[in-house]
């Protein structure tokens, strides 16, 4: 028999307090909290601490816990949006619910109370019930003690059998049936009495359970009891509070017809206030137009600002200007006066060797005062001297820049561009001189360089030796200045220069210490000082080709100068002094001239113009020579990739059978090139770095300046035009010209160019 709790309706669910009053009540809490659910919630597990459940036990899961969080989300929403009622419409609803509440509960009060008299009923034939089970239980004892005596029995005719067993043989097998009769017989018995023991046990249980059934009721009973007085008494407060609300609500009345009163009121002095608000938007519309007319007077003088400052600046630009035309006729003079003090002291004395070597103070603006000097100093300054540091800066705009300094000196650096002063730099100390600033730089004209992004010094020295190789590139060289270069020395490339300018240098700055290098004649060392700033003679070039191992020592410095010097050794292999005639081929008249640039080396003509050219290389490591050959200004193979002149002759003729010419520089055909082949060109052109790779060591320098220049014309616009001179240049480059073999911008740059040679072939072959 079981029993069920009976609760309140889904009204407790939410009202807090009519849930609180029931759970002190005995009722329990409120049903369950997931929608249109009347059940009770589950209860919490026995051993099991924290907060019940909300739910009951058929929706106490995760998903029906989703669905009644969003429904009471969903109500929340909706009671949100509702207005808010006045207190006194709170408290009526709150009365109407409660009442609604209790009309529900007092048939299930009655259900209950009906429920606990129908237990007390059956409490009454509790006794009979229990007279019922003594007897039965006394029936099932006896029954057990006669099982227990007759099995008693059984065991001693079982004795007997096997005492007979063992005194006879011939009745054995009798008394073993004896024996099995009497163990079933038993068996029965202890059957029966495990059945009145069980049948005992159910008895037992169901008094136990009546038992409990009947207490639940009692306090059910009793809890109903106490509920019920309860809800009386709330049922007297809350009439209380409707009458205490109903005199608040007239209170509250009165005070809206005070506030309405007071709410016009106001109104008029906002009206009162909205005249005063459009008197002052007018005042401040005044306003705006006084200030709008002393704007427009604060540009017009802004704009007379701008302009002074602008003329400002042109006369600082002027005045700028006149002091360098000042200190350039200084200059002038100076060395006028230094010219003429240098031929009054030849024909007072002896002519003395003429060096390019030398670099005196008097050649840089602001050294000693030619005034100052006498005869005596005037013969020490004709005296030749060697440096005692050269630093090689390589070739920059077509000109060799070296880094030299003197004894006299000191700390500062002489920067020479072909043999002749372009500027100088020094280091800068503190006042106490433990600290280096920085690094300073002057040009010939002894005008100080400003450093880059507003510094007050140069990082470095290799900084401001850039600073004035960048100057003097911006600046002509002097007419007549530039020293003549041997012809052997300008056809070497620029690493072949490089190395054997970096040979000579410790010949040419040889001290007394350096051992054989220093008891060299003075005319060697001149010869390599003169190398060692990248303008050698005809005759520098030819003594220190004479030197030997003898000569030099077995130095490290001295193998190195003789390495770097075979490059000028002429080649000994198929060697001829003359012409070469190498008849007709291909229908045009071939001939090798001797090539006064290179020793060794000839110019290809074809039927009297110059194609191509073929020179020796003597191999540095094998001592073998072999043949280089040059097309139109383009390499033929990697290096001295030929093993004789015939095969590097034969390489050149071959490329100009293939070579298809390009209208005359003069040609409006150049200008005429369609807007895509254009646009493609300018794109491939601005990829390539002409700074750095193979674009930056092409050779000769004079290719290089060509290509450069066409590369930068190309990179200009898409649109414009290029003149026949740079595209000309561009159409017969090669492709190891432009980068390297596995370039991407070197690949797209080269397809580039052969779609406008293709495009110019094309439009020759359909004009002839």
């Amino acid at each position: 028999m079981t029993t069920k709790t009976i609760r309140p309706g889904r009204a407790a669910a939410t009202d807090e307090w009519l849930a609180r009053k029931l759970i002190e009540a005995g009722f329990g809490g409120a049903d369950c909290d997931f929608p249109d659910c009347t059940n009770a919630r589950a209860p919490r597990p026995p051993g099991k601490r924290g907060t019940p459940t909300k739910f009951c036990v058929q929706h106490n899961n995760p998903r029906d816990r989703q669905k009644a969080l969003r429904k009471r989300k969903a109500l929340e929403k909706q009671r949100a949006a509702r207005p808010e009622p006045v207190p006194v419409q709170q408290a009526v609803a709150r009365a109407a619910r409660e009442e609604q509440v209790l009309a529900s509960l007092l048939p299930r009060v009655l259900t209950a109370l009906e429920v606990v008299h129908q237990g007390q009923q059956a409490g009454a034939d509790t006794a009979a019930v229990a007279a019922h089970i003594e007897q039965v239980t006394s029936d099932a004892a006896e029954r057990v003690r006669e099982a227990e005596q007759r099995r008693e029995e059984a065991v001693g005719d079982a004795e007997a059998a096997r005492e007979e067993a063992t005194r006879s043989e011939q009745a054995a097998e009798h008394a073993r049936a004896e024996r099995q009769a009497a163990l079933l017989e038993a068996a029965c018995a202890l059957g029966e009495a495990a059945d009145a023991d069980r049948r005992a046990t159910t008895d037992r249980a169901a008094l136990d359970e009546l038992s409990e059934v009947h207490r639940e009721l009692r306090d059910t009973h009793q809890q109903l009891s106490g509920a019920h007085q309860q809800l009386t008494t709330r049922h007297a407060e809350l009439e209380q509070s409707h009458t205490t609300l109903t005199d608040e609500h007239r209170q509250l009345l009165a005070a809206h017809g005070r506030l309405q009163g007071e709410a016009e009121t106001q109104h008029r002095r906002l009206q009162e206030l909205s005249g005063q608000h459009t008197r002052l938007e007018e005042t401040q519309r005044r306003t705006a137009v006084d200030l709008a007319a002393t704007q427009s007077e604060n540009t017009g003088l802004a704009a007379r600002l701008e302009e002074l400052q602008a003329h400002r600046e042109e006369l600082k630009t002027e005045n700028s200007r006149l002091n360098g035309l000042l200190e350039e006729e200084r200059e002038r003079h100076r060395r006028e006066l230094t010219a003429l003090q240098t031929e009054l002291g030849t024909a007072r004395k002896a002519p003395a060797p003429n060096t390019a070597a030398g670099h005196d103070d008097s050649d840089i603006p602001g050294g000693p005062d030619p005034a100052d000097s006498n005869e005596d100093t005037d013969a020490a300054q004709d005296e030749p001297r060697a440096p005692v540091a050269i630093e090689d800066l390589g070739v920059h705009g077509g000109a060799g820049w070296t880094l030299v300094r003197y004894e006299d000196d000191h700390s500062r650096w002489r920067v020479l561009r072909d043999g002749e002063i372009a500027g100088s730099i020094q280091p800068e100390h503190s006042l106490h001189g433990t600290s280096l600033l920085g690094w300073s730089a002057r040009t010939s004209h002894a005008m100080p360089l400003q450093p880059p992004h507003g510094q007050k010094h140069f990082a470095n020295r290799e900084q401001a030796a850039g600073a004035v190789v960048r100057d003097g590139l911006r600046r002509a060289p002097a007419s007549g200045s530039a020293a003549a270069v041997a012809a052997a020395f300008a056809a070497l490339t620029e690493p072949d220069q490089n190395a054997l300018v970096a040979a000579v240098i410790p010949l040419a700055i040889a001290s007394e210490r350096a051992g054989k290098l220093a008891r060299l004649p003075q005319a060697v060392r001149e010869a390599a000082l003169r190398t060692a700033l990248r303008v050698p003679g005809e005759d520098d070039l030819r003594q220190l080709i004479a030197l030997d191992a003898a000569e030099l020592g077995r130095s490290k410095e001295a193998r190195q100068l003789l390495r770097a010097l075979q490059v000028l050794a002429p080649a000994t292999g198929q060697q001829v002094t003359g012409p070469v005639d190498l008849g007709t081929i291909g229908g045009r008249g071939w001939r090798l001239e001797p090539d006064t640039a290179y020793q060794g080396g000839y110019r290809v003509l074809a039927d009297g113009t110059e194609v191509g050219a073929v020179a020796p290389v003597r191999q540095r490591k094998s001592n073998t020579v072999r043949w280089t050959a040059e097309h139109r200004r383009r390499a033929i193979g990697r290096g001295p990739a030929h093993a004789g002149r015939d095969t590097a002759a034969q390489a050149v003729i071959t490329a100009e059978d293939a070579w298809v010419p390009l209208p005359n520089l003069d040609d409006e055909a150049y200008l005429r090139i369609p807007a895509g082949l254009r646009s493609n060109l300018y794109g491939a052109a601005g990829r390539v770095d002409v700074r750095r790779g193979r674009l930056a060591q092409i050779q000769p320098g004079a290719y290089r300046q060509q290509l450069h220049a066409a590369l930068s014309q190309a990179r200009r616009s898409a649109s414009g035009r290029i003149r026949g001179q740079h595209l000309a240049v561009l159409l017969d480059a090669a492709r190891e010209d432009l980068g390297a073999p596995g370039s991407a911008a070197a690949d797209r740059l080269y397809e580039a160019i052969q779609s406008i040679r293709s495009a110019f072939v094309m439009r020759a072959s359909s004009s002839s």
